[in-house]
C-alpha cells in the first residue's frame, strides 16, 4: 500500500453517497470540499479502509460511532485483533458521548510505535500522527480505551515481531514497508527503475517511474550482504533493505 500524506480530494471514496460517491458516512464538520465525510474520523477510516482495498466500491459501510466500528466489522466478517495491523482500523471507544475515534495505520515503525492518517469530526480534516503505546491506549488519553484493529483483508495481518535477523538463501520473506530496490545492495546504489523489474516485481511495484515495492510483498532472498550492522537481500528484481539502521524493514 501506498502512504497516504495528504488530504484526499475529488475522490469517490471521501465523497457522500448523496452526491455522487461511495461512501455512506454523514458530511464533515468542518465540511472539506471535493471529500465532503471530513472532518469526521468515521468517514475517514471507512473512505480509506476501502482505497486500501481497491475496488470501485466501499464493500464494508463502517458508517456507526467509531466506538462501535469492531463490532460492525465482526458483523460484516472482518478479524479485530488487539494490535496494530499495516492499512488496519485502529479503533478506541470513549470521549465526548462514548462516540470514539478511530484511525488508519499507514506504516508500523515498531513494537510501540505506528504511523497514522486520521481526521477529526470538529477539528482537522486529515492529519498524520506517529502514536506511540506508553499506556495500552496508543497515544489516546485516559477517557479512551483502546478496542483493537480491524484487519484490512486486502492486506491481512502484517504486524510488528520481533524478528531474527538471520535471512537464508532460497527463504521467502515479506517487505514490512515501502522499499527501494536497487541494482546492488547499499544506498550508494542506484535505484532501479519499475521498468526494470522482473514482471512480478512491476506487479507488486508501486505507481511511478522508479522502483518500489510495496509493504506486504512477498520476496525470495537469492543473496545475502552485510555493510556494517545493515543486511541487504538480493531478490529476483534486485537488492533491497532487509535491515537498516538497526530497523527490520523485511521479515
Amino acid at each position: 500500500m501506498q502512504i497516504r500524506t495528504n488530504c484526499p480530494n475529488n475522490n469517490k471514496y471521501y465523497i457522500r453517497q448523496v452526491n455522487g460517491g461511495w461512501n455512506g458516512a454523514i458530511q464533515g464538520n468542518p465540511v472539506r470540499v471535493g471529500a465532503n465525510v471530513l472532518s469526521n474520523c468515521v468517514g475517514y477510516a471507512n473512505g480509506r479502509f476501502a482505497e486500501i482495498i481497491g475496488k470501485d466500491t466501499i464493500e464494508y459501510q463502517l458508517v456507526c460511532n467509531a466506538s462501535g466500528f469492531t463490532t460492525r466489522a465482526k458483523n460484516y466478517g472482518l478479524q479485530v485483533v488487539n494490535y496494530p495491523v499495516l492499512g488496519g482500523i485502529m479503533c478506541w471507544a470513549g470521549g465526548k458521548n462514548n462516540c470514539g475515534h478511530v484511525a488508519i495505520v499507514e506504516r508500523i515503525d515498531g513494537a510501540n510505535q505506528i504511523y497514522t492518517s486520521e481526521s477529526s469530526y470538529g477539528g482537522s480534516a486529515f492529519y498524520n500522527a506517529i502514536r506511540t503505546n506508553s499506556n495500552g491506549r496508543w497515544g489516546m488519553g485516559t477517557a479512551y480505551t483502546f478496542l483493537g484493529c480491524i484487519i484490512n483483508p486486502s492486506i491481512g495481518d502484517i504486524h510488528w515481531e520481533e524478528p531474527s535477523c538471520d535471512y537464508e538463501i532460497n527463504k521467502t520473506y515479506t517487505t514490512q514497508v515501502d522499499l527501494r530496490v536497487r541494482e546492488g545492495a547499499g544506498t550508494d546504489k542506484r535505484q532501479k527503475k519499475r521498468s526494470e523489474l522482473t514482471a512480478d516485481g512491476q506487479n507488486h511495484a508501486l505507481s511511478g517511474v522508479y522502483a518500489c515495492l510495496r509493504a506486504g510483498t512477498r520476496v525470495t532472498c537469492q543473496d545475502i550482504k552485510n555493510i556494517g550492522n545493515d543486511v541487504w537481500i538480493k531478490i529476483p528484481s534486485g537488492w533491497i533493505a532487509a535491515k537498516y539502521n538497526n530497523k527490520i524493514y523485511v521479515k
